[in-house]
């Protein structure tokens, strides 16, 4: 068995501010790096905000963010960092970089883009391609794979193409919306993607409010059997640090009926062989206890109205009896 210490950065970026995003990145890696965590995850475009929409179409600010992308890599050591950002090549990409000792060891660009409901990523993204290599960077001896957001709700995606090709830990980020009931339906469908592909899972969301969403948080890890491990409190700011038992997959996978076998193109990134959590004392298990339903109405509708008018910079609102702002 191996021991991984994982740490979830559930936090509350603004779209746009990119040099304000990257610090508070800086700061909660920082944190990491000193509870002796091996692998830090941000959420989905956590240099950009989510959901940047317009702000794509200039070239200047997806340049900026890939430098300030770059500058939350450098300032990387041992503990590894994924990090949500704007990837431009001949298009552009949702994407993430995995970071450390000062470097970016690699990108995944996210497969499967929404385009349904709140999303409409189709219009501004290019789906990486399922021809590209699938890449598993080796931390503390365990094989990790990456996945963004909506690539870990499909059965047949990026978690089970990595899985079967020797994953043992997923790290999927996300900008995960709320809505009533979704905190559930998200921990039913986590767990059944990480027994599905015999996977331990570090699902990790944004929170706070942007226009007409609100980001719930309720950050999770699971184990490679579907058991939920740990998981963070809805519409606060968080650093979850988990120390997540990888067990030895292979037999498990051997045995199962389906036999599975990628045939996709994997790449191992040699990263560390040792964990740097290996001799730490184990931490306690943080399991918050989901909101009932009226406290989390309330607290998503708090959340919402105070981002809106913070992030919008206003100092004096008059709320009218419609729920109008002014």
């Amino acid at each position: 068995m191996s021991r991984l210490r994982v740490a979830l950065a559930q936090l509350n970026p603004k779209v746009g501010d990119l040099a304000g995003n990257a610090a508070r990145l800086i700061e909660a890696y920082d944190r990491a790096e000193a509870a002796g965590c091996d692998i830090i995850a941000f959420p989905e475009l956590s240099i950009t905000g989510y959901p940047p929409e317009d702000l794509v179409l200039k070239p200047r600010f997806v340049a900026d963010n890939e430098s300030a992308m770059r500058q939350v890599a450098a300032h990387t050591r041992r503990c590894v960092a994924v990090v949500g950002y704007v990837a431009a090549d001949r298009d552009l990409y949702n994407a993430a970089a995995v970071c450390a000792n000062g470097e970016v060891l690699g990108t995944y660009r996210k497969r499967l883009l929404p385009n349904y409901g709140v999303f409409d990523e189709a219009r501004y993204f290019a789906p990486g391609a399922h021809s590209d290599p699938l890449e598993l960077y080796v931390i503390g001896g365990v094989k990790v794979g990456i996945s963004i957001c909506e690539d870990v709700w499909s059965p047949t995606g990026p978690l089970a193409e990595q899985a079967a090709g020797g994953a043992e830990v997923n790290i999927n980020i996300n900008g995960s919306p709320f809505h009533h009931g979704k905190l559930a339906s998200r921990e039913r469908m986590l767990a059944t993607r990480a027994a599905d592909a015999h996977c331990a899972l570090v699902y990790v969301n944004q929170v706070g409010g942007q226009d007409e969403l609100v980001f719930d948080g309720g950050s999770m890890v699971f184990d490679g059997e579907g058991a939920l491990v740990a998981r963070a409190g809805q519409f606060t700011e968080e650093l979850l640090i988990v120390d997540l038992d990888v067990e030895p997959v292979y037999r498990t996978r051997l045995l199962d009926p389906r036999g599975r076998r990628t045939e996709s193109e994997i790449i191992t990134v040699e990263v560390s062989d040792t964990p740097i959590s290996a001799d730490a004392p184990r931490l306690p298990v943080r399991l918050a206890e989901p909101l009932d339903a009226d406290q989390e109405m309330y607290d998503a509708i708090v959340l919402a109205t105070r981002d809106y008018c913070a992030k919008n910079g206003f100092t004096d609102v008059v709320i009218g009896l419609s729920g109008g702002i002014d």
